[in-house]
């Protein structure tokens, strides 16, 4: 049955080292984990958002209605990619998550939180620390992409 529905575990499992099992199983625990974790997340954003367009009645084109529905959707997607990047590690042999994904996913998260804040109430330093991070992420990235095109050092 693990073979059937998680081949990324057991593909060339008799040539893995110990440590590189260990590594597969847990990364399946994440994966299931936070599978469960977005399955629940996907079900309350369905709940919410009929609740928001149609039990309460409220209107569809307000800001805020949006703002919380894109708060929502965000959060399931990043859940999601990190749930992807997971995968994709077990798929190859060269160690665990990748820095380049991890990065990519803090910059979602930040462009996640300057889609959902409030404009009229957020303080002017909060907004310039925001984008200090998400600028130093972007500097982060761009040297992580140029260091894996050049391959690893010798």
């Amino acid at each position: 049955m693990l073979k059937r529905w998680f081949p990324e575990v057991t593909a060339q499992w008799s040539s893995l080292s110990g440590y590189q099992r260990f590594e597969r199983l847990v990364s399946l625990i994440l994966t299931v984990a936070i599978s469960g974790v977005v399955l629940v997340a996907l079900y309350y954003l369905i709940g919410h958002v009929v609740q928001l367009l149609f039990v309460n009645t409220r209107d569809p084109f307000d800001y805020r209605v949006f703002q919380a529905v894109f708060d929502m959707i965000l959060t399931v997607l990043i859940a999601m990619e990190f749930n992807n990047s997971i995968v994709r590690t077990m798929k190859h042999d060269g160690g665990f998550i990748q820095v380049e994904i991890v990065v990519l996913i803090a910059v979602m998260a930040l462009v996640r939180k300057f889609m959902v804040m409030d404009l009229e109430t957020i303080d002017p330093w909060k907004i310039l620390a925001l984008s200090a991070g998400v600028l130093s992420l972007g500097l982060c990235y761009w040297l992580v992409r140029q260091g894996n095109r050049r391959g690893p050092e010798r």
